[in-house]
């Protein structure tokens, strides 16, 4: 897994740490200037997100200590069970992803654009609407059956995944 699958992830949970939305932007983006400044000491026989999950911990705990009069900050055993569980959950995240992706390439090419513009771009139906040539209305049965195929592909996926286990 590489940043830009890691990154949402990580600025879930460095959101989770410091419940600010616009330091958490600021801690992602020494994340990803550290994650490139030290990418010649990644293992690549260790999980790419447990890596970034480890510098982000760190960036946090050091935005924590720059903002230590906030009477909110996290004690550090709460931010080692948060670690621990963003580090469980991002296992399944990074095995998720490849499926995901599969399973996109079951919906026709309308439907992917529409997928593109309502979650690449953040449109909303009626935007979409207008570049697609379709109506809001349209373009929201669209989204909901483009989900369903995605939904039940996931599901057949996971669940013969479970099956070879």
């Amino acid at each position: 897994m590489h940043w830009t699958k890691a990154q949402p992830f990580v600025a879930a949970y460095i959101t989770s740490l410091l419940r600010d939305f616009h330091r958490a932007e600021d801690v992602l983006q020494q994340v990803a200037v550290t994650l490139v400044r030290k990418y010649h000491e990644y293992d690549p026989e260790r999980p790419f997100l447990s890596w970034a999950l480890g510098i982000a911990r760190l960036e946090a705990l050091k935005e924590q200590r720059r903002s230590a009069r906030d009477r909110h900050v996290f004690s550090n055993d709460l931010t080692e069970k948060l670690t621990d569980a963003y580090e469980k959950i991002g296992s399944r995240y990074e095995s998720f992803l490849p499926m995901l992706d599969e399973c996109l390439e079951e919906v026709d090419t309308r439907a992917r654009r529409a997928f593109d513009l309502r979650y690449v771009e953040d449109l909303k139906p009626a935007d979409m609407a207008e570049r697609l040539g379709m109506t809001p209305g349209a373009v929201r049965v669209l989204l909901h059956r483009a989900r369903t195929v995605v939904r039940e592909c996931l599901d057949r996926r996971t669940e013969q995944m479970g099956n070879r286990q």
